[in-house]
């Protein structure tokens, strides 16, 4: 197992962090768990101490191993729920980290926005909006479309076309619902992204995957760069795994070199790439990520069949 780990050559530290500066979302969209969930998981905002602990940890080993380490907000909730998100986006940047933004833009006020430019934030903005007619986006988002398209258009007079992003995810749109969106965001020449929605780890039962009785690896391969915090501390192996079933350590206590090279988290490593045996109920055999061969033949069908769907859901339906 120890051989495994080094053939492995996963870095010592994470080049990025996903940080649940709170766990509130004011959507409640089809494709994530998150409005089960919140029932369910504990709930809360990152204390201010904690915040920076983390912050000033990453941005020394970033100076330290001379990499551009990269943090994204919120994981579990809606970045723009408090107002605070702003003097915790300036922190970051004052750190010499690069960060991005992931948001549904339903809060992202006027006045948001001019804070957000006048920070000095010039990093990429991902818009989730999944759909464009007010009934579908209704269906999907729990959200009025109408404030959020207003939110855009202001995003857009205030910031460069070319660092936002839409994300559109094709989650049972009526027929036409894709050239719909397409032709929107590119009559405003904004950059539009649909990829088919995933299974959240096995916490969405309506996307179905495969059950892998075995693991080899991680599609996706997020346990080798990232690492997903929650409001309170607690690391989680993945952000698909919002349920947070796999705990592997603590940043109240310890560094995030000490959680990532710790035990906990190395024991998920050998159990997702190296052949160990792992629970029934470990997430990456529920996830759509996980792979249970390395048989390129097995890659190229599973890639054709994904390829397939897409092009179908949002070129020909």
């Amino acid at each position: 197992m120890t051989s495994c780990i080094e053939d492995l050559n996963r870095l010592p530290y994470p080049k990025q962090m996903i940080i649940d500066i709170h766990s509130f979302c004011n959507a409640k969209c089809a494709i994530c768990p998150y409005d089960d969930l919140k029932r369910k998981n504990k709930m809360g905002i990152m204390e201010k101490s904690l915040f920076s602990k983390i912050i000033d940890d990453f941005s020394c080993l970033a100076k330290m191993h001379k990499f551009r380490g990269s943090v994204i907000f919120c994981n579990m909730g809606e970045l723009f729920f408090t107002k605070e998100v702003i003097n915790r986006i300036k922190y970051v940047l004052k750190s010499e980290l690069e960060f991005s933004i992931q948001t549904n833009a339903s809060l992202m006020s006027n006045e948001m926005v001019d804070r957000l430019v006048e920070s000095g934030f010039t990093g990429p903005i991902t818009i989730s909006c999944h759909g464009i007619s007010s009934d579908v986006y209704k269906r999907l988002m729990g959200l009025d479309i109408c404030v959020t398209l207003n939110n855009i258009d202001y995003l857009i007079s205030r910031y460069p076309k070319n660092r936002i992003q839409i994300q559109a995810i094709p989650y049972k749109w009526p027929k036409g619902e894709a050239r719909r969106v397409r032709k929107y965001w590119h009559q405003k020449r904004i950059e539009v992204r649909m990829p088919l929605p995933n299974n959240r780890g096995g916490l969405l039962p309506s996307i179905t995957t495969s059950y892998k009785r075995s693991l080899v690896r991680c599609n996706a391969g997020r346990p080798f760069g990232e690492m997903v915090v929650c409001f309170n501390g607690d690391v989680i192996l993945c952000c698909n795994d919002m349920a947070q079933q796999e705990i592997v350590g603590n940043l109240i206590e310890n560094s995030i070199e000490e959680v990532w090279n710790g035990d906990v988290f190395l024991d998920k490593i050998k159990q997702i790439y190296c052949g160990k045996p792992s629970n029934d109920d470990f997430i990456c055999k529920m996830c759509d990520f996980g792979r249970q061969s390395n048989s390129q033949v097995f890659r190229l069908i599973r890639n054709i069949r994904y390829s397939l769907k897409r092009f179908f859901l949002i070129q020909i339906w």
